[in-house]
């Protein structure tokens, strides 16, 4: 999984979490501290580094951390799989992500559950 969050301790609660719960993290702050192209892998990334271009170069879903419900939804309607709160408890996030594993990827999930 490929996580972009800015903020060195948001990114660093997130990541956390995510080990935590047996997933496997890369961390960023920015894309261009990405090694590889996240083919294969589910992309987590706020609301204004989202764009559908993270499908074309193969992830599998892509989960935006929304600063509003309407970013979210935005997001959703442009290609992005789901969104969470931005500043939701990082369990909310481990709790979506284990739920996109279980389903196609291609299925659409527009809103937080």
């Amino acid at each position: 999984m490929l996580l972009i969050e800015s903020d060195a301790e948001r990114r660093l609660q997130l990541r956390s979490a995510l080990q935590a719960s047996g997933i496997a993290v890369e961390a960023v702050a920015c894309i261009s501290d990405i090694e590889r192209w996240p083919a294969g892998k589910v992309v987590v990334t706020d609301g204004e580094r989202f764009t559908p271009w993270w499908t074309q170069v193969g992830a599998t879903h892509v989960i935006v951390l929304a600063d509003t419900a309407e970013q979210g939804i935005d997001a959703c309607l442009r290609g992005a799989t789901a969104w969470v709160p931005r500043g939701c408890a990082p369990a909310a996030l481990v709790v979506k992500v284990h739920s996109l594993r279980r389903r196609p990827p291609d299925e659409f999930y527009g809103l937080p559950d």
